[in-house]
């Protein structure tokens, strides 16, 4: 399956997931346990995010990009994990240049957001079928 707009990042990678089932070992359904945590914080890391990038919080933003970024590579999120690293590489730009106009990486920023908006529902489809099977 592949991320947004043909991008060839998978929505989930199962060997993150496969990874992941082997280190929780001894107890398999740990991995379920904390797949579905992910699935349910999501919501929750994304509106923080959000909220931080409109108000122009560089060092929220920061702090929930980085949030999305790991807790989606660690679970095997794929193609949410690549865009938040996108993003955070905007964010860091920011930071190191807070002189650049605002315009172009406010866009860039907000189009970001609304791929890993748009992304989400097929992550957390791919996510809970993976754990299932």
């Amino acid at each position: 399956m592949d991320g947004q707009d043909g991008a060839s990042q998978p929505y989930v990678d199962p060997a993150v997931l496969q990874t992941l089932r082997c280190e929780l070992e001894p107890d398999p359904d740990y991995c379920v346990v904390f797949v579905n945590s992910y699935i349910q914080q999501l919501p929750r890391r994304l509106d923080r995010l959000r909220h931080a990038v409109e108000a122009m919080d560089l060092d929220a933003a920061m702090d929930a990009v980085l949030s999305v970024k790991t807790s989606s590579q660690m679970v095997g999120a794929a193609y949410l994990g690549m865009l938040a690293d996108e993003l955070e590489t905007i964010l860091r730009h920011l930071e190191t240049s807070p002189g650049i106009p605002g315009e172009q990486p406010a866009l860039l920023q907000l189009a970001l957001l609304e791929s890993m908006d748009a992304c989400t529902g097929q992550t957390v489809a791919g996510l809970s079928a993976a754990v299932a099977a």
